[in-house]
């Protein structure tokens, strides 16, 4: 379950139930706050996240830790550390997801294609305008996932890291 009172996620709960963003997702959840995966209809699909992303995050990145960490925060997917409450990473849109990695480890992801800014296109048959997200708004230590080889590890350390922060 998200600790929605942990400062840890204050940024990211920002982000993700700001009333901009919540205006423009499609997610069948978007009005819950928290809730497990298990409680959404068909959660690859309905929850704005394309379904490609969704595997990523909940079944390859996921599947590799010691738990399972899948969780839906104002009806976007994300990983969360159970005993911590921590959200450690998130699927964003049709485009991307984000691990929240370790400070340390940063630089050798960002030299090996990770990035911390998005370009998201317009749609204009959608009324969708063209938008840019720098994950710096969120924190310092997350980056965007690009399907990398080195993202399992990652996804390791960004679990490990979240238990810095148990209740």
């Amino acid at each position: 379950m998200v600790d929605l009172h942990s400062p840890a996620n204050a940024t990211l709960l920002a982000h993700l139930g700001g009333q901009d963003r919540l205006d423009r997702s499609v997610s069948v959840a978007k009005a819950r706050p928290s809730c497990p995966s298990s409680e959404v209809d068909d959660p690859y699909q309905r929850l704005g996240a394309h379904p490609d992303l969704v595997t990523r995050l909940w079944d390859e990145l996921g599947g590799i830790l010691p738990e399972d960490c899948r969780w839906v925060v104002y009806g976007t997917p994300t990983l969360v550390r159970s005993a911590s409450g921590v959200v450690f990473a998130f699927a964003n849109g049709t485009h991307t997801y984000a691990l929240r990695l370790p400070l340390e480890m940063k630089p050798a992801a960002l030299a090996a294609g990770a990035t911390t800014t998005w370009e998201y296109p317009a749609y204009p048959k959608l009324r969708i305008q063209a938008s840019l997200l720098d994950l710096a708004t969120v924190g310092p230590e997350w980056v965007f996932g690009r399907w990398l080889k080195q993202e399992g590890d990652w996804c390791r350390a960004a679990y490990e890291c979240a238990a810095a922060h148990e209740r």
